[in-house]
């Protein structure tokens, strides 16, 4: 009987990691609890070391279930401290992987012992990394554009038929981020576009870029030179006559669109003729005075075309001042209250952009206003803020712009001006916006 006994206490001191060092008993330990969990680009491995760990922990690595068999083919990927209990590791291929521990004396001596869901995972992990945007994103190669007749073409090349685009259109080069600020408002171009036609101001020079929308919106789109932006500006002949965008017939949007492609261009369809009032003039909408001046399309609203006679200008009419007796009621209600002084006399930058975003719009926003508003150059902070609004923009974003262009016109003492910004952002920027708009009032009725 005490036979069996002491065979099981041998198993058992076996099994637990017993060894001989020197004619004495050191106790090699194993560690417990192991675990691996994966993520988009590592794999955590954990694990709950024995008390009084004394020696070396041992990680391995393989592509298979490890024991004692495979484990010199394994990969030891690293040599830890005792106090360790977890390590982030970084495979080289995306493919499955089994992880092991073992603990290694001060002589040298590794136990090794393998236990499921002790030591060792039983289980295989591996990490599922998605495409990078850079990857995914579509490369436009081979911009150009060329003038016909009275419209421009932008013909370029796309990597990815699957990704949408934006067409950027300015007056000067682009090959910033800056730049595209500055730019009119991007059109959105559907996946597999690779020609549009556009109809830009006669007689001024424009600069078309093209880039993938998504890498646009993470802030890491770049601009190549002859690739995805222009270097060389293009002109529509003055002599061209037209000042907004022609609406051609269905025939003709058939005939310019080539076997297979998609549509060049997205165009605004002719208004009808409105019916003509018995006693009407042509040319004259109904409702309209007989010598008030008819406003033409966008972008030139007071250009005036005249038949057979080149082209008038017609400037807006001036506002109308107020009346003495009016004027008169207004004083005596102001003088009975209390003065209040306009008392914002320095910028204010909202809690949120006060730190540096690591990419994206805020970041360019932070950008102006560190160089531009904080700075003191209120002239070039309303230009750079007003391009960043040729962009689309989330009502809070946009609230923010304009809060700041704001800023800019009110240092400037263009009250009027910067009165419609804050009243444009209020809705976001309830609070923020309210001692602004007493300073604007101030100052508007102090002016002479």
């Amino acid at each position: 009987m005490r036979k069996v006994f002491l065979l099981l206490f041998l198993l058992i001191v076996a099994s637990s990691g017993f060894a001989q060092e020197g004619g004495t008993e050191t106790f090699v330990p194993f560690v417990s609890k192991l675990k691996a969990k994966a993520d988009e680009s590592q794999i955590l491995v954990t694990w709950r070391n024995p008390r009084n760990l004394q020696g070396t922990i041992l990680l391995y690595r393989h592509s298979s279930e490890l024991d004692q068999g495979n484990l010199s083919d394994a990969v030891l990927i690293a040599r830890l401290s005792a106090d360790r209990e977890s390590y982030e590791d970084i495979p080289p291929e995306e493919k499955p992987y089994y992880y092991a521990v073992l603990i290694e004396d001060s002589s040298g001596t590794v136990q090794k012992l393998f236990v499921p869901f002790r030591n060792k995972t039983s289980r295989a992990v591996r990490i599922s990394v998605p495409p990078p945007a850079e990857e995914a994103a579509t490369r436009i190669t081979g911009i150009r554009a060329e003038v016909l007749d009275d419209s421009v073409q932008v013909v370029f090349e796309t990597s990815n038929p699957d990704r949408d685009m934006l067409l950027f259109r300015s007056n000067y080069p682009m090959f910033s981020t800056e730049d595209l600020l500055e730019a009119f408002a991007p059109l959105q171009l559907e996946a597999g576009t690779t020609r549009f036609v556009d109809y830009p101001i006669p007689g001024v020079d424009s600069y078309y870029a093209v880039i993938d929308t998504e890498m646009f919106k993470l802030g890491k789109q770049v601009l190549v030179a002859g690739e995805n932006t222009t270097d060389r500006g293009v002109v529509v002949p003055l002599e061209v006559q037209r000042v907004a965008l022609p609406p051609p017939s269905a025939a003709e949007a058939a005939t310019d669109q080539p076997a297979g492609d998609k549509p060049i261009a997205q165009t605004v369809p002719a208004a009808p003729e409105p019916s003509k009032q018995p006693g009407q003039r042509a040319g004259v909408q109904p409702g309209r005075q007989s010598g008030e001046p008819a406003l033409a399309a966008t972008p030139l609203p007071y250009l005036q075309p005249a038949e057979g006679s080149g082209s008038v200008f017609s400037m807006p009419r001036r506002r109308a001042d107020l009346d003495p007796q009016t004027q008169a009621a207004i004083s005596r209600i102001l003088t009975s209250t209390a003065p209040v002084e306009a008392g914002q006399t320095t910028v204010v930058i909202l809690p949120e952009d006060r730190d540096e975003p690591a990419a994206g719009e805020s970041a360019s926003l932070h950008k102006i206003l560190q160089e531009h508003l904080l700075a003191g150059d209120y002239a070039g902070a309303e230009s750079k803020l007003q391009g960043f609004l040729n962009i689309r923009r989330s009502p809070y974003t946009e609230a923010r712009v304009r809060f700041y262009l704001a800023q800019a016109y009110y240092f400037q003492g263009l009250y009027e001006e910067a009165l419609l910004e804050f009243v444009l952002s209020q809705g976001q920027l309830y609070a923020p916006v309210q001692p602004w708009l007493e300073s604007c009032f101030r100052h508007l009725w102090e002016q002479p």
